[in-house]
């Protein structure tokens, strides 16, 4: 180890700013953050403002804390080593590495697009970068009308899109492969509610998938497994993320409860991490403010690692999130997926979901106060 550790920070999103933000005050570590080669750091979960708004792709810039910061692409980590290899050529030693590379879109599989419609790719679209946002409201105001846009997903990137879509005027398709979309970020009872919303509000084809799209005139022909051919102007899709890092964890680095990865001194943080522990089993969040938290935790289990900070035991996601469908506030914190729901008593519309007997998270509809002061009773409680 060097006289000075080094600790090397892969992404500059909200894991990775956020880890590089924890120790920038420190005098006994040297950080490194690289960046995405010629891309501005800047917030994801502000993209729907330019993709929607007026929102200028300035207004969403990342302030990163004052480390250094290398603009260069990971192609490779050696472990062995304990070195990045870098695009242009240059390799960084590590002493404590933090891989926190996010995640990319769920994308439609080549044989649902055909053949005929790769001139036409551009009429479909994900909305998980700032060049997705971008792209997206080029498409809606070159039509110089209301768009028809049709959606292909159920939880909070579609259901926050379906409902600013309409409330712009825009007719929306919303296509979703559960009869109740939503049920993973949101929890069923509240999925439910959502589902009757978008029933009561835009179009909605739940329980079907997308089989072909095909080029038409001016936008997308999209073929549902049950027939009910959808026309479009685009086809957003909003499926969820898959973890994206470098090799060798291009489909994802798996943690335990403490953020720590194999071999040793390496750590993962947001969007890349696949968790294990004893209390939630396998998991994975991929929203802002539980990547930022990670983030932050990740840096302390480095220090730890290297002998220069306190162990601040294992990570549990308590870290909320709030979504605006079709005029009702949904919010929650924790964790959602896979947990038993139970309503609490009271008149607010707020829900339960227990791990084991243990709330690991709570979700509600216009009750955000209430939902959040869950948020450091989470895992203790319970019940």
């Amino acid at each position: 180890m060097t006289a000075t550790p080094h600790v090397l920070i892969l992404g500059a999103g909200a894991a990775g700013a956020a880890a590089a933000r924890s120790l920038a005050s420190r005098d006994d570590v040297r950080v490194t953050l690289v960046a995405q080669t010629g891309e501005t750091p800047y917030t994801r979960m502000l993209i729907k403002g330019i993709a929607f708004g007026p929102t200028p792709p300035e207004a969403i810039t990342l302030p990163l804390p004052e480390v250094e910061v290398v603009a260069d692409t990971v192609l490779e980590v050696n472990t062995s080593a304990k070195q990045v290899q870098l695009a242009s050529g240059t390799q960084l030693a590590y002493d404590a590495l933090i891989v926190a590379t996010g995640s990319k879109p769920r994308l439609l599989t080549t044989d649902v697009i055909r053949r005929e419609t790769a001139s036409d790719l551009l009429r479909i679209s994900t909305l998980h970068s700032l060049e997705d946002a971008l792209h997206i409201r080029e498409l809606r105001t070159g039509l110089g009308r209301p768009a028809r846009v049709a959606i292909y997903g159920g939880g909070i990137i579609a259901a926050e899109t379906a409902t600013s879509l309409h409330a712009d005027g825009d007719e929306v398709i919303l296509i979703a492969r559960s009869q109740i979309p939503g049920t993973g970020a949101f929890g069923s009872p509240v999925a439910e509610r959502i589902a009757a919303d978008h029933a009561a509000t835009v179009q909605t084809r739940f329980g079907r998938t997308i089989q072909h799209v095909d080029e038409a005139d001016s936008g997308v022909a999209i073929t549902l497994d049950k027939g009910n051919p959808v026309v479009a102007d685009f086809l957003l899709v909003a499926l969820g993320t898959i973890p994206s890092g470098p090799a060798p964890w291009t489909t994802g680095v798996d943690v335990d409860g403490h953020l720590r990865a194999e071999p040793a001194g390496v750590f993962a943080a947001g969007g890349v991490a696949r968790h294990y522990d004893e209390a939630l089993g396998a998991w994975r969040i991929d929203h802002w403010e539980d990547a930022a938290a990670q983030g932050g935790h990740a840096a302390q289990v480095a220090l730890h690692h290297l002998s220069i900070g306190d162990d601040p035991g294992a990570y549990t996601p308590r870290s909320p999130y709030m979504a605006m469908v079709h005029g009702r506030m949904i919010s929650a914190v924790g964790y959602i997926g896979g947990a038993d729901s139970h309503r609490e008593d009271g008149h607010e519309f707020v829900i339960r979901h227990e791990v084991g007997g243990t709330v690991s998270g709570v979700t509600g509809i216009d009750a955000v106060a209430t939902v959040y002061q869950w948020g450091q009773r989470l895992h203790e409680v319970s019940v």
